[in-house]
């Protein structure tokens, strides 16, 4: 059939009366070709254009969108302008077209895509590889004696916790870090949050050098905090170029300068490195396979001798010795199946290609060699394949100055390129990037978690890279995801990473929340509202855990923390397995214990949920309800009445009634001028009640929900021992999972109760009365 159309084509070949873009294929087919040649593909632009041009050009219209008369000439410098207010990333542009956006902690931050992907970022991260660009973390550089700086850096945490800073694992710079950052000498109080930390390896102890990257709300406390500990002082700024400049001439944030504080009588100096960096995440088992695939590591070849700054850092032998190691490594690393396989926190300096050289002709997802993979053996990290260039300033300020923008290398492929799709020879010139490879081991428990969920890579790359680093990732099967995500993963590994309420990041997200729940609770009308008294709630959008502490020890004013001492919480770990007794493990009356809990009913109780004690009539209940199969609540709390309720309502008829006498009393003066004045157009007077409406909301907030309740343990039926900060259906459970946190005294009591079996809790969510059973389980790996 093919060949007759053909032939039937060229026989009528000279009967032919269509246009060129009548006579594309309809899929090439578009209706706007008609007028826009641009339309067109390039090749056939010309025939089109000469075919109209035989009728006439069409008469140019004005456009009639006010949109496109308003539209910037050059879009760089309305970009610009935008920046202003929100720093973008460097992916910006591609998210913005993508996700929803969100200014938050002064970026524009993607959020979630436009698309419905909950399930299929949860396949990413168990199956595949999740991509998230986390460049918003700020990267604070410490330089200084290395006896120095760990004695001054083991005052921000603790050896109860974990490893410090200060640990050899780390000190060789050969694997990175967590940590609980604390104000200096306040542990277990004021945490700032929790900090990733990398050491620069091949360093003499005179001279050691320490990146720390923290999140970005806690990034100006944690610089003020060195500069105290250290006695620093603002000296001077380095510019894009590695000169110094004056403090005062700081202008821009973004990588133009770079603020920088030092003590000559010590020897420390500390660089915001804030905004200079890329940083993306790669999340799923399937995260090295698709480094693997897209980064392919330089070599030193004839290459090596072009004008770009490999060829003058290669010039140093020790630096040769480098590259072959790198090389070495990375060619028996790249064929494991998971990087959940190699030491926690392994570091590989790389020195790959551009990753725009090395991309896929269409979206290919990368997958792992099982033949290779099964003659695998674990080869040992060593410093030296730890070192990377990126850690120069001057390097990196290098490689922005001379990168080559997307435009410049399709010109030049289009001058050199014989064969499409093939390698062209001044690829071989173009100038190569160092990168930091940060492995994450995700889940070190089987018990809790499944073993290796959550495990990936950190991928560190200079400034002007980020967006070919992104797209090249894409490309070889990386799912793109945001800042939602987060919560996602946190749920299913069963952490927190947002919510923890001893932390900056903590309180501010949960004030912001209770903000925004409690102006969407009062834009509702007096009688579309829930009354949260009558369902015995104290405070529905609020966890008061200093209150909650307060009432069950007794006393005001309780200033409480987290417990994150592991020695505690594997006792109580023990406790729960009925091997240990609580009451040997001493806890602190003012912590609160991080639990993990899994619903054993149906519902979801949502954020914000009370953990309450059981009765022992609930267990009962249990017993029989279990024996029939019946899923209703083991109780429900019986209705309340609301004892503010009239005098809510007496109180609003007398403000409408005083809001109708002053309208009145406007009205009268008008027709009194009118009077006056025959004539003359007269308006009434605008009001003057604004303070009076804010005096009279400010009430009724506290009549529905005071900002102090009366009592968190005993509002309900149930005495309450802790809250539920996230809540959601588990996708690796198969049922609904929650975080949340617990005091230590209500923990001793919920002991005393479960005197049988496995400990249970009931929770309650806040738009239902009714209690459900769940286990519990004390969160180590926090």
């Amino acid at each position: 059939m093919e060949m007759k159309t053909m032939l039937r084509t060229l026989a009528n070949c000279e009967k032919q009366t269509k246009l060129m873009h009548q006579s594309l294929p309809l899929h090439m087919r578009r209706r706007a070709m008609t007028y826009n040649p641009k339309r067109l593909p390039r090749k056939f632009r010309a025939i089109h254009l000469a075919q109209f041009n035989k009728s006439g050009l069409p008469e140019k219209k004005k456009r009639p969108s006010r949109k496109y008369r308003r539209k910037a000439n050059v879009l760089s410098k309305e970009y610009e302008r935008r920046k202003r207010t929100n720093v973008w990333l460097e992916t910006h542009i591609w998210h913005a077209k993508r996700f929803h956006m969100l200014s938050k902690w002064g970026y524009k931050i993607p959020y979630t895509a436009t698309a419905k992907n909950y399930r299929a970022c949860y396949r990413a991260t168990s199956n595949h590889c999740l991509l998230q660009d986390i460049s918003y973390y700020g990267c604070v550089e410490i330089q200084g004696e290395e006896s120095l700086l760990k004695d001054r850096l083991k005052q921000f945490c603790s050896e109860k916790i974990g490893l410090t800073i200060a640990a050899k694992a780390f000190l060789a710079g050969k694997r990175s870090g967590y940590v609980w950052f604390y104000e200096r000498n306040q542990y277990p109080f004021q945490c700032m949050g929790k900090v990733r930390f990398v050491w620069k390896a091949n360093e003499s102890e005179d001279k050691r050098t320490l990146w720390i990257f923290s999140h970005p709300i806690n990034y100006r406390r944690l610089v003020e905090s060195l500069i105290d500990a250290f006695d620093l002082k603002s000296s001077q700024t380095m510019d894009v170029h590695g000169n110094e400049s004056n403090v005062d001439n700081v202008t821009n944030k973004r990588i133009i300068r770079i603020p920088k504080y030092e003590n000559s009588s010590l020897g420390v100096v500390v660089l915001e490195l804030k905004d200079t960096l890329n940083c993306f995440r790669l999340t799923g088992p399937l995260s090295h396979v698709t480094l693997s695939n897209a980064l392919k590591v330089c070599q030193i070849s004839d290459s090596t001798k072009s004008s770009t700054w490999f060829s003058d850092w290669v010039q140093c032998s020790n630096n040769k010795e480098i590259i072959s190691k790198h090389f070495a490594y990375w060619d028996k690393v790249k064929n494991i199946t998971s990087s959940g396989e190699l030491s926690p926190g392994t570091v590989i300096g790389l020195i790959v290609e551009d990753p725009r050289l090395n991309r896929p002709n269409k979206r290919t997802k990368a997958l792992p060699s099982t033949s290779v993979a099964s003659q695998f053996s674990h080869p040992y990290c060593t410093v030296q394949t730890a070192c990377s260039p990126l850690w120069d300033m001057e390097i990196r300020d290098k490689i922005a100055e001379e990168m080559q923008t997307m435009h410049e290398l399709n010109q030049l492929r289009e001058r050199h390129c014989l064969v499409p799709g093939e390698r062209c020879a001044f690829e071989e010139n173009i100038q190569p990037i160092p990168i930091l490879l940060l492995q994450n081991p995700g889940s070190q428990d089987g018990e809790f978690k499944r073993l290796g969920y959550g495990a990936g890579w950190d991928l560190i790359a200079p400034a002007g890279y980020g967006l070919a680093i992104w797209q090249t990732l894409i490309l070889w099967g990386a799912k793109p995801a945001g800042l939602k995500e987060f919560d996602m993963q946190a749920l299913e590994t069963g952490t927190d990473t947002s919510r923890v309420p001893d932390t900056v990041l903590g309180r501010s997200e949960a004030d912001l929340e209770y903000n925004k729940k409690l102006d969407k609770y009062f834009s509702r009308p007096h009688n579309c509202r829930v009354n949260y008294k009558k369902l015995a709630i104290a405070s529905p959008f609020q966890c008061h855990w200093s209150q909650l502490i307060s009432e069950w020890t007794t006393t005001k004013n309780v200033n409480f923390y987290i417990l994150r001492d592991q020695e505690s919480l594997n006792k109580i770990q023990l406790s729960l397995s009925r091997k240990y007794n609580i009451k040997s493990a001493n806890l602190p009356s003012n912590c609160l214990v991080p639990v993990f809990l899994t619903v054993k009913a149906r519902g979801n109780p949502g954020d914000n949920a009370l953990i309450c004690l059981p009765h022992r009539q609930d267990f009962r209940q249990n017993k029989n309800q279990k024996q029939v199969n019946d899923n209703s609540p083991v109780f429900v709390e019986p209705l309340r009445k609301d004892p503010v309720q009239k005098e809510r309502q007496q109180l609003r008829k007398i403000h409408l009634r005083q809001l109708k006498r002053l309208r009145n009393r406007r009205i009268r003066e008008k027709k009194i001028r009118q009077r006056k004045q025959p004539g003359t157009l007269v308006r009434i007077a605008k009001p003057q009640n604004r303070n009076l409406i804010q005096q009279q909301l400010a009430k009724m907030k506290e009549l529905w929900l005071p900002s102090v309740p009366a009592s968190i343990r005993n509002q309900c039926s149930r005495e309450c021992i802790g809250y539920v900060t996230q809540s959601s259906f588990s996708l690796t459970e198969g049922k609904v999972t929650a975080v949340g946190y617990i005091g230590s005294r209500g923990l001793e009591k919920l002991f005393k109760v479960c005197t049988k079996g496995s400990f249970k809790v009931l929770i309650r969510g806040t738009k239902t009365r009714c209690y459900r059973f769940a286990t519990l389980k004390v969160r180590l790996e926090l």
